[in-house]
């Protein structure tokens, strides 16, 4: 398998255009790895996008990548939906080639499929509501919803674990993937998953995770007040993460959804990467293979 990860950001890209902050302020100058687009991931066996931010369409472009059959979705947020237009993404050759060929009958061929579970896509026409009209009403895309039946493409398989983003008792609105495929195993759970049950995740060859907030700034000077701390209740702490990784023990562990709220920089999480062994954290054109 082969992962890229086409963005390793948060909710705010790095740099954020109004924000004059160091991190901000080198990722300006620097470009990546100190700049991030919002989380996104391809896997390249699959043509799959896993997940799609505002950037989906410039991430995928500067990626060089120009196959989408599959569009895999973890959860509703704003953040990992609000670039679901590039379901829209067609060749158009044939259109403009063949003066028979409507625009309509071009968008119908070669459609990506959709692959979450039927809550995640019922939350997401909620938060985006064109995206029923692109996949039911224009035909833009296809789905799968893997709490009916896992997906199988050739010899890999993707399956679904779901899990509720509010609270444990909740409907589980989110999704983990599990993806099998020459007896290797990728799990991704890369944001908002405090309320995954660790009890049904699988030994992994590779686990995708977030990084988790830092409430400090590396020297120790505090990042939040305690409204903040109330605000972000449901957002996994860094060392709840690494509590995590030590506790499912995959053999490499790379961490994304790096907020810019963290204030730190690359060169900050390479020197972290250090302190742990097989973690790494992601930058806007890793490239992961297992």
């Amino acid at each position: 398998m082969k992962l890229e990860f086409l963005g390793s950001g948060g909710n705010s890209p790095i740099p954020t255009p109004t924000c004059r902050c160091e991190v901000c302020a080198e990722a300006r100058t620097e470009g990546v790895p100190y700049a991030r687009h919002g989380n996104s991931m391809y896997l390249h066996d699959l043509n799959a996008l896993i997940d799609a931010p505002e950037y989906a369409f410039s991430s995928l472009n500067r990626a060089g990548i120009d196959r989408l059959e599959y569009v895999f979705l973890t959860h509703w947020h704003p953040d990992h939906v609000n670039g679901l237009r590039v379901v829209q993404s067609r060749d158009l050759r044939s259109f403009f080639r063949n003066p028979d060929r409507g625009l309509l009958d071009a968008a119908s061929e070669d459609r990506p499929t959709l692959v979450t579970t039927r809550a995640v896509y019922e939350r997401t026409c909620e938060t985006l509501g064109s995206l029923r009209h692109f996949v039911e009403a224009a035909g833009f895309a296809d789905t799968h919803f893997l709490d009916e039946e896992p997906l199988s493409v050739g010899d890999y398989e993707v399956s679904a674990i779901p899990y509720p983003l509010e609270d444990a008792d909740t409907e589980p609105d989110a999704t983990a993937f599990v993806i099998e495929s020459g007896g290797r195993t990728l799990l991704i759970a890369s944001d908002d998953a405090r309320y995954l049950d660790e009890s049904r995740l699988p030994g992994a060859d590779l686990a995708v995770f977030e990084c988790g907030l830092f409430e400090a700034l590396p020297d120790g000077t505090p990042l939040l007040t305690d409204a903040d701390r109330s605000f972000l209740a449901d957002e996994l702490r860094h060392e709840e993460v690494i509590e995590r990784i030590e506790r499912v023990d995959p053999e490499r562990a790379v961490l994304t959804e790096i907020e810019h709220l963290y204030a730190r920089g690359a060169d900050e999480y390479a020197r972290l990467e250090a302190d742990y062994d097989s973690i790494r954290f992601a930058y806007d054109g890793l490239v992961v293979e297992l």
